[in-house]
């Protein structure tokens, strides 16, 4: 959905986040970058994929992302700030006008599953980890 990317994929995409919605589905889809999600058309797809999603979670970015979607997700400024202040973790559940600061906690064991962390891994692996 980038600047550079085809605008047939993009509205396949979108249909099909409206289609499942409509039936009632869930539809999940990430993204660590906000400029892709606005980078075609204007942020045609990406507003439109965001509309049709009911609930939203934003992780910690940075603020010119953050203000990518402050209108799309009525984001106040305070909460923009928040955005780009979470650490690892913490985020903003978006559902409606309602927004909830939010923060996952794992236990070790969860941790231990889950983790990209180069260096946990090794521990892990070294016999240091669950």
């Amino acid at each position: 959905m980038g600047a550079n990317s085809n605008p047939l994929a993009a509205g396949f995409v979108q249909e099909m986040v409206k289609t499942i919605r409509g039936l009632g589905g869930i539809a999940v889809t990430s993204t660590q970058g906000m400029q892709d999600l606005f980078g075609l058309d204007g942020g045609k797809y990406g507003k439109g994929i965001l509309d049709s999603s009911r609930i939203k979670l934003v992780m910690q970015m940075e603020e010119q992302e953050a203000r990518l979607i402050q209108g799309v997700l009525n984001l106040s400024e305070e909460e923009v700030h928040k955005i780009t202040r979470f650490r690892r973790g913490e985020g903003l559940l978006c559902i409606g006008y309602n927004h909830v600061p939010i923060a996952f906690y794992a236990t070790e064991r969860e941790y231990n599953a889950i983790t990209t962390s180069s260096t946990d891994l090794r521990m892990q692996r070294n016999g240091g980890g669950e």
